[in-house]
């Protein structure tokens, strides 16, 4: 059997990064692939894409990636920007929106966000009468992703809203597998604080069109958030106290708001 970690949302998060890595090498697998968004909120950018796409043999294009390389708007975004390297800039430039391969007799799809957009967010754990077409939704070939001629996946693995969640409807698999960074998922244990991060791991018969045992594993681990705020803190990053305030806090905030009140 073959095994897979699939990591995704590591947000210029090195501490994070060196963190999950080391609990995937500790299981003995050494097959690791990245639904995106590599960079912005955290202290070490660079470091963080040189990282992944050493260890990572398949990772695909999220919206940070596209904000910092294709499409900058705010100050952070040109920070990040600046940071990384020509080359670094160019390999990110070439990344997929979308990788499909093989395991176990099914198809199954790596992407960021959507078919239709990295930037597009369904509340997929809202389950109201638009749920199921929600998920379904997920599974469609588009346009957008150039991939109208090909079968549609069994599986499809996305990162982009932070939660690790495991749906199915009918012959459909939807999975996120959580991020490694910037996460809410917090817990106070003997007077310390630890933030979960999270990522999965499939185990099947890589590469084959026969149907045969497949299993989905969401790992959670935790890591030196705090250290990872101060290192923000230390950076000349644009909004550095909200951003590690986001860290230390597990709350969200809007940085298109921030910047508009600084302005």
């Amino acid at each position: 059997m073959d095994k897979i970690a699939i990591i995704s949302d590591v947000h210029g998060n090195i501490t994070a990064l060196n963190e999950v890595f080391k609990d995937i090498e500790s299981r003995g697998i050494t097959k690791i692939y990245c639904l995106g968004d590599m960079v912005i909120k955290c202290s070490a950018p660079e470091k963080c894409v040189e990282k992944i796409l050493d260890k990572c043999e398949v990772v695909v294009r999220g919206n940070c990636e596209e904000r910092v390389v294709l499409s900058p708007r705010i100050e952070e975004h040109f920070w990040n920007q600046n940071r990384l390297s020509d080359e670094q800039k160019e390999k990110i430039k070439n990344l997929p929106l979308y990788y499909d391969f093989y395991m176990s007799g099914l198809k199954i799809r790596l992407m960021h966000a959507s078919p239709n957009s990295v930037f597009e967010k369904s509340h997929y754990w809202n389950f109201d009468g638009e749920f199921e077409n929600r998920m379904v939704e997920m599974f469609k070939n588009s346009e957008y992703l150039d991939n109208l001629e090909t079968e549609e996946p069994n599986v499809v693995i996305f990162g982009h809203i932070h939660r690790p969640m495991l749906l199915k409807i009918k012959d459909k698999t939807l999975i996120n597998p959580g991020a490694v960074s910037n996460t809410s998922d917090m817990i106070t244990k003997n007077g310390k604080s630890y933030t979960f991060g999270s990522y999965l791991i499939i185990e099947g018969e890589l590469n084959s069109k026969k149907l045969s045992q497949i299993s989905y594993k969401i790992v959670k681990f935790t890591y030196d958030f705090l250290h990872e705020a101060e290192n923000i803190k230390k950076t000349d990053m644009p909004s550095k106290q909200e951003a590690a305030l986001e860290l230390e806090t597990g709350k969200y905030f809007n940085r298109s708001t921030i910047y508009h009140k600084k302005g």
